[in-house]
């Protein structure tokens, strides 16, 4: 197959998914991965795609694509785990935390087996499941409807468990960050649970990574200065930093 082809095929797919697996669409074209891979490469020198673990994302994508759970978990992976670390080295013995749903939020989950004890409430399923297996952690999960192929729990009773609730820490993720909007998620039915989750917190503590910055989901969770701190990569840039700091909203830069 011709290199026009190629990048032919793979634009239309990135045009219609907004993000394609290196080793999916080898077999689905039948050429070496290596040559997707040089392909993608060249895409990223123009600015048209963005290369990620195992694949690429558009750089343009629209406000209602949402990547799914499995995708979303490859992407910037290594900035996640520092999130998170940093996200960890904030919690305290005895603390109260609710944990939202999202990958980045996911990662921290995984790193809270030794802080004892903490009283932890979810509505995040992949996040209660590794939770279920910290004996220092008094879990609640957050019962609702669940969001298949996300794996969140929404809706009138997870509202109602979480307006019962009052938490040292709320740890939140995003879809998007506009910062004339806002912190945005691209589903409905988690918008209110994050909502609720950020009133009934202290501290509010927003984990995203730099890709998030200047872009737009469908809907909005809160204005950026109603967080307390936000926790990101270094690939972030002067000028977020700058933002940030005018709307006196803390940053941690991992």
């Amino acid at each position: 197959m011709l290199k026009e082809q190629r990048i032919g095929i793979l634009l239309d797919e990135l045009s219609r998914n907004g993000i394609i697996s290196i080793e999916d669409l080898a077999k689905k074209i039948d050429v070496s991965p290596s040559s997707i891979r040089r392909d993608i490469e060249e895409l990223e020198l123009q600015n048209s795609v963005r290369r990620v673990r195992g694949g690429a994302v558009s750089c343009t994508p629209s406000a209602s694509f949402e990547p799914s759970y499995s995708a979303r978990q490859d992407m910037f992976y290594d900035e996640k785990r520092r999130i998170a670390q940093a996200a960890r080295s904030l919690i305290s013995p005895n603390e109260t935390l609710f944990l939202s749903g999202g990958t980045t939020v996911n990662e921290l989950s995984k790193t809270l087996y030794d802080i004892s004890p903490l009283y932890i409430a979810t509505n995040d399923l992949m996040s209660a499941v590794e939770l279920s297996h910290f004996n220092n952690v008094d879990l609640m999960v957050l019962g609702g409807s669940l969001r298949k192929n996300h794996f969140s729990l929404n809706g009138y009773f997870t509202e109602n468990m979480i307006s019962q609730i009052h938490a040292d820490k709320a740890f939140i993720g995003v879809d998007a960050v506009d910062f004339d909007t806002g912190f945005m998620n691209f589903s409905v039915e988690e918008i209110q649970p994050n909502k609720m989750m950020i009133k009934a917190s202290r501290e509010v503590i927003i984990l995203c990574d730099h890709s998030k910055f200047n872009k737009v989901a469908f809907v909005n969770i809160c204005k950026v200065e109603d967080v307390d701190l936000v926790i990101t990569d270094k690939s972030a840039s002067e000028e977020t930093l700058e933002r940030l700091k005018e709307l006196s909203v803390d940053v941690m830069f991992v």
